[in-house]
């Protein structure tokens, strides 16, 4: 009797404990943003939802990579409450596939966020034959 009284207290516990922690829902973990020109500062949303019983906090949001820097709620998030993530990628000099990561370490566990977009490089104007100079705007100016 001592050992089923011991046996159900434990049950009871880790229910009672796995039912009452935070959970962060999020709308979409993994972002296919198209095609950016290069030079373009790209800004993107995450948006969550605590889903679990307690606060949910972010301890620690990492981009995995310097071109990227991300906000996120440094408070308690309540349970049932929304909240964001915005990810600022900077496309300079990143021509090409590029595939980013953003890690979380938080109260309810690590989360794993992702964007890949393809960067494109900016065209650069250019000119037939000799272009237009007005004469006047060069006062000062020696060409020779």
């Amino acid at each position: 009797m001592r050992n089923f009284l011991i046996l159900t207290t434990l049950l009871f516990n880790t229910l009672v404990w796995a039912q009452n922690k935070p959970e962060a829902t999020f709308t979409e973990k993994g972002k296919q943003l198209g095609e950016v020109k290069e030079g373009t500062l790209l800004k993107t949303v995450y948006m969550f939802t605590n889903t679990g019983d307690r606060n949910l906090i972010l301890q620690k949001v990492e981009p995995s990579c310097g071109c990227t820097v991300a906000e996120y709620p440094k408070y308690p998030i309540q349970p049932g409450a929304k909240d964001s993530i915005v990810v600022t990628f900077d496309t300079h000099d990143r021509v090409g596939y590029q595939a980013k990561g953003i890690n979380i370490e938080s109260n309810a566990g690590p989360i794993n966020l992702v964007f890949e977009v393809m960067v494109i490089q900016a065209t650069i104007k250019t000119y037939i034959g000799e272009p237009f100079i007005n004469e006047e705007s060069h006062e000062g100016h020696n060409h020779n």
